[in-house]
Formats: structure tokens, sequence, C-alpha cells
């Protein structure tokens, strides 16, 4: 029998390695030959030991959330970067394309008149 706290984490884990999935999901792309191609963000990590799971830059304790709420307190990236010198240009790219993967937009066809 798992414990409280074990089931907890086997819990988070599958619900971050689910999310995780989802986003990857999102940001494959249709090239023009046809062939799928996934978005690499390689610098985006999950760890359930680290920030209660919440998607990080490269490790860190700076979670995707707070790059994107620094974004949009420093509209002035050489102010960002002041306030956050560990955060690259790549990481606020990442942080960005994983945000906009999760708040997925779907386009309906409308229905035809008759």
């Amino acid at each position: 029998m798992l414990s409280t706290t074990t089931s907890r984490i086997l819990s988070e884990t599958t619900g971050t390695m689910a999310l995780l999935d989802e986003c990857w999901e999102r940001l494959s792309v249709q090239s023009k030959e046809g062939e799928t191609k996934m978005e690499r963000l390689d610098r985006i990590t999950i760890d359930v030991a680290r920030m209660n799971g919440e998607p990080c830059i490269r490790d860190l304790r700076l979670t995707v959330r707070r790059v994107l709420e620094a974004l949009a307190t420093y509209p002035d990236r050489a102010e960002l970067k002041r306030e956050y010198p560990e955060l690259e240009d790549e990481d606020i790219r990442q942080a960005l394309a994983f945000a906009a993967a999760l708040v997925d937009d779907k386009v309906l066809p409308l229905r035809q008149a008759r």
C-alpha cells in the first residue's frame, strides 16, 4: 500500500508529464514538405521536487509563470535582464512558446448557410 505522500507525488508526476506531453503535441509544426517537426523546449524543465512541479527555466528556481509575469512588468528587455540576469533570450522565447501551447486556440469551421 502506498503512503499518502507517495500517492500524491505519483499523481502530481503523472499530471505534470501529461501536461508536458500535451504541450509538446501542440508544439509540433507541419513543414511545407508535409513532415511534422517538433519545436524543442529543452530549457523548460519540470521536477516535482522543485517549485512544486511547476515548469521552470533550466532547472533554476525560476518558473515559466514568473518569466511571463516579469515580461508583463518589464516590457523593456534591458530592465528585465537587470532584474533577472540569469535569463537568456532563448529562455524567454521558450517560456512564451510553452505558454502559447497551453492556451491553444482552436479554429472551428462555420456551418454552411442553407
